[in-house]
């Protein structure tokens, strides 16, 4: 597969689930930018504007996104990025898997609810799906 260094933002509260997912990401040649609430990814450049790196807003490929976190969860996270970014596309991800949540994840544009632990193939379908469209 090549991504040409697509952007993927990660956003989960388990540092080690934003740790091996980002990793994951990276090993299959996208380019992850972690973060640990969905706070801080709504006020970083990866979200807000240009980044160090010169990188102009709107970069970003898509936002997989944890769904049950502190704060702002995943699916105020989606409508809140929605408002400013409605072209951003976002995979959300649950280890608390049900029916209503999934209903509200794609009834609010999320491509995809995935289920934690994440399926390796489940997720390259996924971004590979999204990061094409």
């Amino acid at each position: 597969m090549s991504v040409g260094k697509a952007t993927v933002a990660v956003v989960d509260d388990d540092e080690g689930v934003l740790d091996a997912t980002s990793g994951f990401l990276e090993s299959l040649g996208y380019e992850a930018v972690a973060f640990s609430s969905g706070a801080a990814f709504l006020a970083s450049d990866a979200f807000l504007g240009a980044q160090a790196s010169g990188r102009p807003a709107g970069q970003l490929a898509c936002l997989l996104t944890d769904v049950d976190m502190p704060g702002i969860n995943g699916l105020e996270l989606q409508e809140r990025v929605r408002r400013t970014r409605p072209d951003l596309p976002i995979i959300m991800m649950t280890g608390f898997y049900d029916d209503a949540i999934r209903r509200r994840a794609l009834a609010g544009g999320a491509r995809d609810l995935l289920r934690k632990p994440l399926a390796a193939d489940a997720l390259i379908r996924c971004l590979e799906d999204t990061v094409r469209s």
